[in-house]
C-alpha cells in the first residue's frame, strides 16, 4: 500500500525512479495500519510514526533487521556483540530494561513471556521481502495490549503476488557473509505464492577486558513460504517460516518454527471482517537452560464506517505454554507454565468536522498474572492546512509481569515474587506533521510519560540476602523526537534527524534497590542523525549517513558508560542491468572499532568493528 513506485521494490527500476518513487508529496500518503488497525495516510496519523520503506532497506546496506531499524530516528538501536541487540523506544535500554516494546511480524508478537523482552537474532525474514516497517514510538496498548508500552515495530512483509520470479541476493566481508534466494510464482490467476531462504554468518567480535576470552561469532538461516489468494470478496494468506542459529562459545542454540493463517472478508458495504490464528515453537538451548516455548493466539477484528464513526473493534486470545528445565542455581518452581491472555477492544475516531477527529479507544485485557487490566487512549488530530496535521494524545499502557518477575528463584538469593504487579505508564504527547514546501517534510513529536511501579530488588530481611523483586521505582520522563526530509535536487535528498530525551528516576518511600536502578537501563540524552541520498546517474547511487550519539550513562554514576561517538555509513550501488545490482557498502567507518553499550552485569563489553560488503542482487 506504498505510494506508486515505492509499493514495486521488486520490479527493476533505475535509481532515480527509486527516488522519486517516494518523493516527499507521496510520502505523505503511504498508508499505514499500525496506528488504527486499518489502513489510514501516514499523513493524518495521530502518533509519532516512521514508515521505513523496501527501498530504504536495500539502499541502506543493512544485512539483519535490527541494523535496517537504525534508520528509525524514534528507536535507540545499541549492538552488544555478534549476535546481540538492545533495542528501544523513549528509554530504558539494556538487556534487563528493553522490555517495553512489543515487535510484530505480519500480526505474529514476537515478544516473550519469560523476560518481556525480543530476542532479536531469532527475527531472520529475507530483507527483499520486507514491504515496510511501521515504528511507533509511544504507548500502542489500546490496540496491541500490555507490553506495548513505549512503541510498537511492526514488520510487514510483501504479498507474494509482488514478489514473482526469482531473486538472490549476497554479500561478503570482512566481518560477515550473507546469502538469500526466493522464488515466486502462481498456482492460477487469483492464487500467488513464494518460498525463500537465507542464511548468515557473523565474526567473533574483539572483547573489551583480557579474562573475556568467549567467542560469540553467530550463524545461522531461515526458510519459509506464503501464499496469497483472492476470491471475490475474500482474501486469504497462509505463510510459515523455520529457523535456526549457532553461537559459538556458549552452544546458545535457538531454533524454531511458526505457522500464520489469515482471513480478510470485505462487506458490501464498505466494512470488513478479519480473521487471524497462528501458531509458534521457539527454542533455546543453552549449556545450563533449556527454554522451549509454544504459543497459540487467535484473533478476530471488525472494521466498519457508520456516519461519522469509523469504528474498529476485535479480540483476540493466546496461549502460552513454556516449559524450563534449569541446571543453574536459578530456577523455577513450576517448569512448565501455561499463561492465558485475553483482550477485547473497541477504537471508534469520530469525525467532528472535516478537520477535526476525535479517538476513543478501550481494551480490556485479562492476564494469568495480573486479573483485568484498561488500556484507554484518547487521540485528537488537526488537519490545520492541507500541508499540516497536529496531534495529541494521552494513554495508559502497562508492562505485564514476566516469569522470571514473578517466578524465578535461587536458594538463598532469590526468592519467588507472587505479588510482582505490572509497571504502568500513562502517557502525554503531542505531535506536528507537516510539508513546508514542496521539496521538505518534517515530524515533531513531544511527550511526558510517567511510570510507577517499575521493577527493584529489595532485601527480605533488612540489608542481608535473599532478595525478592518488587515494585518499587517510578519516574517521569520526557523528551523531542524531530526528523524531516528535505529534496536538495531531483537527484539528491537531505534526511536530518535528532531525538533528546530527560529521564528522572526515584524509589518510593520506604523502598530499596539491591540492583541500583538497574531497571531504569542506560540512554544517550541525544541522538542524531543526517542521512543523505543521491542519484549520481542514471545506474549510480549513493547514500551516506552520519550518526551522533551522545554520553550513554547509568542514573546513579557520573561517569559515563560509553561516551559519545560520531560514526559514518555508506553505499554506493550500481545497477549493472535492470535485473543485476552491485554494491560497496561500509559501516562504522569513521573508527576501526568502538563501543556501542556496556552493561557488565549482563554481557561482557565487545567493540563493535568497521565492516566492508561486497553486494549483488540479481532477478531473473
Amino acid at each position: 500500500m506504498l505510494a506508486a513506485g515505492a509499493a514495486r521494490a521488486d520490479v527493476p527500476q533505475t535509481p532515480v525512479e527509486s527516488l522519486r518513487s517516494l518523493s516527499l508529496e507521496e510520502l505523505g500518503k503511504i498508508e499505514i495500519t499500525s496506528v488504527s488497525k486499518r489502513p489510514e495516510p501516514l499523513s493524518r496519523a495521530a502518533a509519532s510514526v516512521y514508515v521505513i520503506t523496501s527501498d530504504d532497506i536495500r539502499r541502506s546496506g543493512a544485512t539483519s533487521v535490527p541494523e535496517v531499524l537504525r534508520l528509525a530516528p524514534n528507536l535507540e538501536v545499541f549492538r552488544l556483540n555478534a549476535y546481540q541487540y538492545t533495542i528501544t523506544a523513549r528509554g530504558f535500554a539494556s538487556p534487563e530494561s528493553a522490555n517495553k516494546i512489543l515487535v510484530l511480524v505480519d500480526g505474529r508478537s514476537v515478544y516473550t513471556p519469560l523476560a518481556s523482552t525480543v530476542f532479536w537474532e531469532t527475527i531472520n525474514p529475507l530483507l527483499a521481502d520486507i514491504d515496510r516497517i511501521e515504528v511507533i514510538s509511544g504507548p500502542g496498548g489500546t490496540l496491541y495490549g500490555a507490553n506495548a508500552v513505549n512503541g510498537v515495530i511492526n514488520i510487514i512483509t510483501k504479498k507474494s503476488e509482488d514478489t514473482q520470479g526469482a531473486l538472490a541476493d549476497g554479500a561478503v566481508g570482512n566481518k560477515e557473509r550473507d546469502g538469500g534466494v526466493r522464488y515466486g510464482g502462481r498456482f492460477d490467476g487469483n492464487t500467488s505464492y513464494r518460498v525463500y531462504g537465507n542464511g548468515f554468518d557473523r565474526r567473533r567480535t574483539d572483547p573489551v577486558g583480557s579474562s573475556d576470552h568467549t567467542v560469540d561469532a553467530w550463524e545461522g538461516g531461515q526458510t519459509g513460504f506464503r501464499v496469497d489468494s483472492t476470491q471475490q470478496a475474500d482474501v486469504y494468506t497462509l505463510q510459515g517460516d523455520y529457523y535456526s542459529g549457532h553461537v559459538t562459545s556458549d552452544a546458545n542454540h535457538p531454533y524454531g518454527e511458526n505457522l500464520l493463517g489469515r482471513w480478510t472478508h470485505r462487506l458490501d458495504d464498505g466494512s470488513s471482517l478479519q480473521v487471524q490464528s497462528y501458531v509458534s515453537d521457539d527454542t533455546r538451548r543453552l549449556p545450563t537452560l533449556t527454554d522451549d516455548l509454544r504459543q497459540y493466539d487467535a484473533s478476530a477484528q471488525y472494521d466498519v464506517v457508520l456516519g461519522r464513526h469509523h469504528l474498529v473493534t476485535g479480540l483476540e486470545e493466546r496461549v502460552s505454554k513454556e516449559d524450563i528445565v534449569s541446571t543453574n542455581s536459578f530456577f523455577f518452581a513450576q517448569p512448565i507454565k501455561t499463561l492465558n491472555v485475553f483482550d477485547v477492544f473497541g477504537q471508534d475516531e469520530i469525525t467532528l468536522d472535516p478537520d477535526w477527529t476525535l479517538t476513543l479507544g478501550l481494551k480490556g485485557e485479562d492476564y494469568t498474572y495480573t486479573g483485568f487490566e484498561p488500556l484507554p487512549t484518547i487521540r485528537l488530530g488537526w488537519q490545520a492546512s492541507p500541508r499540516q496535521f497536529v496531534w495529541s494524545a494521552v494513554s495508559r499502557a502497562i508492562r505485564a509481569p514476566s516469569r522470571i518477575d514473578r517466578e524465578l528463584q535461587a536458594n538463598g538469593i532469590l526468592v519467588p515474587s507472587p505479588n510482582f504487579q505490572p509497571e504502568t505508564l500513562t502517557a502525554f504527547e503531542l505531535g506536528y506533521r507537516a510539508q513546508p514546501t514542496g521539496r521538505s517534510t518534517v515530524s515533531i513529536s513531544t511527550y511526558y510519560n510517567i511510570y510507577d511501579d517499575l521493577r527493584t530488588d529489595a532485601f527480605v530481611h533488612g540489608s542481608t540476602l535473599p532478595v525478592v523483586l518488587s515494585n518499587g521505582l517510578q519516574a517521569h520522563t520526557y523528551g523531542i523526537e524531530a526528523w524531516g526530509s528535505y529534496a536538495m535536487t531531483d537527484w539528491w535528498r537531505l534526511r536530518p534527524s535528532v531525538n533528546w530525551m530527560h529521564k528522572v528516576f526515584s524509589l518510593k518511600t520506604g523502598a530499596t534497590d539491591f540492583s541500583q536502578l538497574q531497571s531504569a537501563g542506560m540512554d544517550p540524552d541525544i541522538q542524531a542523525q543526517l542521512r543523505s541520498e543521491m542519484n549520481l546517474t542514471a545506474t549510480v547511487e549513493f547514500d551516506a549517513a552520519l550518526r551522533y550519539v551522545g554520553d550513554v550513562y547509568h542514573e546513579l554514576i557520573s561517569t559515563p558508560a560509553v561516551k559519545q561517538y560520531v560514526e559514518a555509513d555508506a553505499r554506493i550501488g550500481w545497477h549493472v542491468t535492470p535485473a543485476v545490482e552491485v554494491s560497496l557498502d561500509g559501516s562504522n567507518l569513521l573508527h576501526a572499532k568502538h563501543v556501542e553499550y556496556n552493561d557488565p552485569s549482563t554481557t561482557p563489553e565487545r567493540y563493535i568493528s568497521r565492516t566492508v560488503l561486497l553486494g549483488t542482487r540479481v532477478r531473473f
